[in-house]
């Protein structure tokens, strides 16, 4: 190996070195918190006329989870909802999905601690909300 070579070869495992750190650091950085095993727990399901079942299946999250939303057969047809929204405990809209006539389930991304769901008509008027909260085991 001539000095060329050598000073190439250290330079190639610093770059890949530096751009690991500056990835783990950005993932880390931009994700807050990372939680394994997330559940969902609906609070008003059970009295609504809209939601049956909110259920996470993922392994982890970092911040939001994707979460499956089971509507009744009612929930389109007789109540005309065609949207459902998420908003966070900060009162801000955190997701927002589209629901067609007939559709018993949607999912839609949902924070990682506490969170409103709510279904809205044809109108734009809530039709009915549950309080959502995303917990499970954090790291980091």
């Amino acid at each position: 190996m001539t000095g060329n070579d050598a000073g190439e070869s250290k330079n190639r495992r610093s770059r890949r070195t530096f751009l690991g750190v500056v990835a783990a650091a950005g993932l880390v950085g931009t994700s807050g918190c990372v939680t394994l095993d997330p559940k969902a727990h609906v609070s008003g399901s059970k009295e609504s006329k809209i939601f049956e079942k909110v259920s996470v299946t993922e392994p982890w999250a970092s911040g939001r989870v994707s979460a499956s939303v089971s509507l009744t057969p009612a929930a389109t047809t007789e109540y005309g909802v065609r949207e459902l929204t998420v908003i966070s405990s900060s009162g801000s809209e955190f997701d927002t999905g589209t629901v067609q006539s007939g559709q018993t389930s949607k999912t839609v991304f949902v924070p990682v601690g506490k969170s409103t769901l709510s279904a809205v008509d044809y109108d734009g008027k809530t039709v009915d909300s549950v309080k959502v909260t995303v917990g499970g085991n954090k790291i980091l």
